[in-house]
Order: structure tokens, then C-alpha cells, then sequence
């Protein structure tokens, strides 16, 4: 929705004038998002990527879980070995990768300097043995239309050096439930239960690190209860759609869309997660009892591991995350 007219009229993908001739910051925000959007979709292809995690939440989540007792966290800063690299993702052959994605509109040279910057935030996380994958940093120089070169994705594969944060295949449970949570809590986001949403990545109080023995100060338990009631709302709020939970939104568009298949001045939106999910979720979250879980159900980590999907048509179009998300819009 925020990127209809951002593509010029020509063949290759291009920027439009109107959106080059944005402010720095936003952007930098196209960028980003582009230079993220695209990347994956690429990858997802080539490397039959099935699942998805932030990499600040895979090292915050994590770090204080792994035996060997490795306290790191991915922190603020914007270049260095300490800063997280943007994505974890796990294939259908059960190889992980480490992926750092850049994005510009200022050319293919600083496109390559942007890369290198990336190195050290892929070097954040290792695995290793049979969970080793890919580790990769991409960068997409989106050309103008008025540019003399094209659009160009580059994606690059650096050595690591000195990981601070090592995987092993004895942690492959770990981070299959790391990576289920961060998958089940952004689809809760998206769905409108941004309360649920925190509980389900960080199930013990607002920062992921903690563990089921970290919350014993009358604070966490309080802000804990705090979070469990607002779910609580959430809950309420979302509307039913069959089998799923979500929300509906009417949208004008604030220019009229034209495309081979007609002129658009509206669309709808439904974004919506699986009602089992938040059930279960909810059975877990809202007992009494003071045995709190720190795994997830493996029925909720079948779910959260899928392939993301895509169907178009006339008017609209569909995207999936298997049984687990989807997200619907139509024109008018």
C-alpha cells in the first residue's frame, strides 16, 4: 500500500520521480524496506527458505538459553561485531543462514561500501555442523528513472571471523522454538493483538532474555499480569473469519490506482492468524498456575515453520505463512 506509486512506467523495476525526489529520511526508510524486501524475496527461492527470525531477537532469546551459557546481546549499535544481523532462516533441509540485507538508491559504488559495512553484522552468529547454511550479506541499488544504470541486487558471502554467538546441533531445539516464537508473535501483531503479540516473545516479561527464574521481583510479576490482561482485550477485539482471528480495514486511497486490469480508488485489508493458535496460547498464558513453559507446543512450532506464499488476481491478492497467517487485500 505505502509503495503503489513508487514504480515508474518502465519495463525494469525503477523508482519513480516523485518518490526520488523524497527527503533523506524517508528515503531511507524505501531503501531499507526495499533492500529487505527484495533480498528475501530472492532468497526464499533459491535457498527454499521456510521460516524467518529477527536477528536482535534470535540473539536476545537465545544467548541466555544455550548450555555453554553465552550471555550476548545484539545491541543499538549502527556497524560492529556486536550489532545483529537482520534475519536468522531456516530451510526445508534444516540448514540455517544468516542473512544482513542493505538497501540505497545512491548507486552501485555505495551499494559495495554498504556491503562491506554488513560484514560484521553477519558475523554475529555461527552455526555450525549440520545446522550451517549460508551466510550472506545482500545489497539492492534501486535505480532511479532517470538513472543511466539499473536496478541490481548483489548478494556476497564473506568468511566469518570470530563469531561471538556459536550453535551447535545439540541447540536445535532452542532455536526452533526461537524461531517459532518470533514467527507466531509477528503474525499476532500484524493480526491486531499486539499484546498477545509480546507475551508469545517474551512469555516472562517484556525483555525476551529472561528466563522462567527471572521473574520473581514484584515488578515483572506485576508487569506480567499487566501484559496477560491486555491480551486479554486483544482477544476481544479481533473479529472471526472461519478457522482464523484478524481484523478489517477499509482503506482510500490517497490517489487512484490504474493498472491493465482497471482504476482503483479503495481497498480493503484483512490481516488474520489461526484461531487455534491463540487458543492454545491462551490455555498456556492465562492459567493460574505458576508453572510458566518455556517451550512451545510442538504443534504451534509445526505451524510456525512454512513457506510464505503468494496469489494474485484481478483485484487482489493473497499471502500466506502455511496454515498459520494470511493476509488478504482487494481493490475496488
Amino acid at each position: 500500500m505505502r509503495y503503489f506509486g513508487a514504480f515508474s512506467e518502465d519495463a525494469d523495476l525503477r523508482v519513480s520521480d516523485e518518490f526520488s525526489e523524497l527527503d533523506p529520511h524517508q528515503k531511507t526508510i524505501l531503501s531499507d524496506d526495499f533492500g529487505m524486501g527484495m533480498s528475501l524475496h530472492v532468497l526464499t527461492e533459491a535457498l527454499d527458505l521456510v521460516g524467518f527470525c529477527d536477528g536482535k531477537y534470535f540473539i536476545d532469546r537465545l544467548a541466555p538459553r544455550l548450555p555453554s551459557g553465552v550471555h550476548i546481546t545484539a545491541t543499538a549499535a549502527k556497524n560492529g561485531p556486536r550489532k545483529s544481523p537482520d534475519f536468522v532462516a531456516l530451510d526445508a533441509r534444516g540448514r540455517w543462514h544468516v542473512i544482513e540485507c542493505k538497501g540505497t538508491q545512491s548507486g552501485p559504488n555505495y551499494c559495495r561500501a554498504q556491503i562491506d559495512r554488513g560484514f560484521a553484522q553477519k558475523r554475529a552468529i555461527e552455526f555450525q555442523g549440520t545446522l550451517k547454511g549460508q551466510s550472506l550479506v545482500t545489497g539492492f541499488d534501486i535505480a532511479s528513472a532517470a538513472s543511466d544504470t539499473a536496478s541490481c541486487l548483489v548478494i556476497v558471502d564473506p568468511k566469518p571471523e570470530d563469531p561471538p554467538l556459536e550453535i551447535g546441533p545439540n541447540d536445535r531445539p532452542l532455536i526452533r522454538d526461537c524461531v517459532a516464537r518470533g514467527t507466531i508473535a509477528r503474525a499476532m501483531m500484524l493480526a491486531g493483538a499486539p499484546n498477545l503479540s509480546r507475551l508469545m516473545a517474551a512469555p516472562f516479561g517484556d525483555d525476551p532474555r529472561l528466563r522462567a527464574d527471572d521473574a520473581t521481583t514484584s515488578f515483572r510479576r506485576k508487569r506480567a499480569a499487566q501484559l496477560r490482561e491486555n491480551g486479554i482485550d486483544d482477544r476481544k477485539r479481533l473479529t472471526t473469519a472461519g478457522k482464523y482471528l484478524g481484523r478489517e480495514m477499509n482503506i482510500e486511497l490517497p490517489f487512484e490506482v490504474e493498472t491493465a486490469k482497471g482504476s482503483f480508488r479503495q481497498a480493503t485489508l484483512r490481516s488474520e492468524i489461526l484461531d487455534d493458535v491463540v487458543r492454545e496460547f491462551e490455555e498456556e498464558t492465562f492459567s493460574d498456575s505458576t508453572e510458566h513453559r518455556d517451550r512451545l507446543a510442538r504443534t504451534q512450532q509445526d505451524l510456525a515453520v512454512s513457506r510464505i506464499k503468494t496469489e494474485t488476481n484481478d483485484h487482489g491478492g493473497l499471502l500466506t505463512v502455511g496454515k498459520l497467517y494470511r493476509s488478504l487485500i482487494e481493490f475496488r
